[in-house]
């Protein structure tokens, strides 16, 4: 059993499940009568009932970590909104039957639970979610997505008093994460380029899918990239004269050029720059050459494919537009209604389901930046929640810094620079990446 421990822990065993992820995430063809694809719930359901028996045989939860977060991967429902989440079944049978393993270990384990470092931040936040019920008209809908900042509250508990990561093991799973999602967004592009044989062969790869990709749009992507990319920077420290990860780098930066993402490409060049700046201040002479050498190469590639990053500049300028509002993709209009409701429901916020109510059409239910997103939905206690819990993920992390701790910093800033123009403090994903994250670095046993 310790040596099948062991093999549950490795990157051998990340890699399987986040290969099962990215194969049958490719399956996006819905299958009635589903309204989502049936191996995509097979998978979900696989992963589920996998993690639950981990969570059965195992003290240490540790184990679960990979099929917990790739199910946050998993599903590709195109065109998913507010109304196939609250109408149909599969996700909350799938939310029910995942509680059932944690269940199962505590009473089986009985673990000492304490209030750990994180714990006011997400209280907070999971009441500024619910306090909206009390005074605003009922609507069954907007109960399941009040709830989640409950689920996050939950979630943190649990992992955070029952696993026993290490922090080796945290960048493994932020390499895998950037990983899988490079190659979900290849998979994007590259459906884009088989259904476009009419285009030269530079706006062939530009064009994209005529869909997003399921759980996350494009944009949505980027910003889980740019969280995640630190963690080569991880293993070049840990491995300076290992090429592998200088030349694996391309891949994200690839993906992200080519999603043809503004925003995207805005919070992925903060943590670019951050990382080259790290590495020169704190890097040895290897790694400073090897970083110059990378620079260099990287040059002379954009050099002999300027064509791409000339066409890339013909489709910013095209999508400049005649005004501002245009410019953003319809941003600035949301950010209106958002502080409008703001200034009917100042203290408390207008609820999760403001948004979809003044505006049907509207994908899922935010409006686009972490602060607007604040205000509106759970107002200025909402806000105060929220920089509780920033105040909390700061002090933790420039607090007795470490190599560790310095590159998550480069990720969450360039994710939440991303952040002011769209929704990543309060994606799903995103929030419980960050209980996860949170909960692994504070438990890890790992020091530097």
């Amino acid at each position: 059993m310790k040596s099948f421990l062991t093999f549950l822990k490795s990157g051998y065993y990340l890699g399987l499940i986040f290969l099962l992820t990215f194969t049958i995430w490719t399956f996006y063809e819905d299958t009635p009568p589903y309204a989502f694809n049936l191996y995509n719930m097979m998978g979900i359901l696989f992963l589920i009932l996998l993690g639950t028996l981990w969570f059965i045989l195992f003290e240490d939860t540790t184990v679960t970590l990979p099929t917990t977060l790739a199910i946050l991967f998993f599903i590709n429902k195109s065109n998913m909104d507010f109304e196939t989440v609250a109408s149909f079944g599969f996700p909350y049978i799938g939310v029910g039957l995942f509680f059932l393993g944690p269940i199962v270990h505590l009473i089986r384990f009985k673990p000492r639970f304490r209030l750990n470092t994180f714990f006011w931040g997400f209280l907070l936040i999971g009441v500024s979610y619910l306090i909206p019920l009390l005074y605003l008209p009922f609507e069954i809908s907007a109960i399941p997505v009040s709830m989640m900042g409950i689920l996050y509250l939950l979630l943190y508990l649990f992992y955070a008093n029952t696993l026993k990561g290490d922090l080796r093991y945290l960048f493994r799973i932020l390499l895998g994460i950037n990983l899988l999602l490079t190659f979900q967004v290849f998979f994007y592009l590259y459906q884009g380029y088989l259904q476009t044989p009419d285009l030269a062969l530079i706006y062939r790869l530009f064009s994209g899918w005529n869909r997003n990709l399921g759980w996350a749009n494009i944009n949505d992507m980027c910003f889980y990239l740019a969280l995640t990319f630190p963690s080569y920077l991880y293993f070049i420290f840990k491995h300076p004269k290992n090429p592998i990860f200088w030349f694996m780098m391309w891949l994200p930066m690839m993906a992200v050029i080519l999603s043809k993402s503004r925003g995207g490409l805005l919070g992925f060049s903060f943590c670019l720059l951050f990382c080259l700046i790290f590495l020169l201040i704190k890097g040895n002479k290897t790694l400073i050459k090897n970083a110059m050498f990378f620079v260099v190469v990287s040059g002379m590639i954009i050099y002999f494919s300027q064509d791409v990053f000339i066409v890339w500049w013909e489709f910013f300028t095209d999508s400049l537009g005649d005004d501002l509002n245009q410019f953003s993709s319809g941003r600035i209009e949301i950010y209106q209604i958002g502080f409008d409701v703001f200034k009917t429901y100042p203290l408390f916020g207008g609820g999760w389901t403001s948004l979809i109510n003044l505006r049907p059409d509207s994908r899922l239910f935010m409006y686009h930046s972490t602060l607007v997103q604040s205000l509106a939905a759970m107002g200025l206690f909402g806000l105060f929640a929220l920089l509780v819990h920033y105040g909390q993920v700061f002090r933790f992390l420039l607090r007795y810094r470490t190599l560790e701790k310095s590159l998550f910093l480069i990720g969450y800033l360039a994710s939440q620079i991303h952040g002011l123009i769209d929704n990543v403090q309060y994606a799903v994903p995103y929030s419980i990446l960050m209980v996860l994250f949170l909960a692994l670095f504070e438990k890890a046993e790992l020091k530097t």
